[in-house]
């Protein structure tokens, strides 16, 4: 537990004892949970990136990341930008917009071309992302 939750605990006279939902704390702090909060401002660097020129870094790395043929090994995949804007788009209802080849990266690509329907698709990316929450998360401590 961090020590602005702790501080906001003792703020709001709760025990550390009592079993507090996430969602609660969440709601008396006035806070959204920071996986919602970083989700926004991803997607739209993500969209400049895919506007921008492709021979800089950032896209560079991107086609590499598509071009890769390598086999991952056993275990737990990597945690990296595309697996987390995978699972991001996996919570969309429109299951054409996927981030698997350089087809869909393409896609995406004339996407954010057009800015305002950028704007449009991360702001349906967030609300799924919100909805996919559970309601009532308990806290991680018993």
């Amino acid at each position: 537990m961090n020590l602005a939750i702790k501080l906001n605990i003792i703020f709001f006279s709760l025990v550390l004892s009592t079993k507090i939902t996430n969602q609660s704390l969440y709601k008396k702090c006035s806070e959204t949970p920071l996986s919602l909060q970083i989700l926004e401002p991803r997607w739209v660097l993500f969209g400049q990136i895919l506007r921008r020129d492709n021979s800089i870094p950032a896209n560079l790395a991107i086609l590499y990341y598509f071009n890769e043929n390598s086999n991952r090994g056993r275990g737990r995949p990597t945690t990296t930008l595309p697996i987390t804007l995978i699972n991001d788009l996996k919570r969309l209802q429109n299951k054409d917009v996927q981030l698997t080849t350089k087809e869909d990266l393409h896609k995406l690509q004339k996407i954010a071309s057009r800015r305002q329907e950028w704007v449009a698709f991360t702001a349906e990316i967030k609300r799924a992302a919100e909805a996919a929450r559970p309601d009532d998360q308990a806290s991680g401590r018993h």
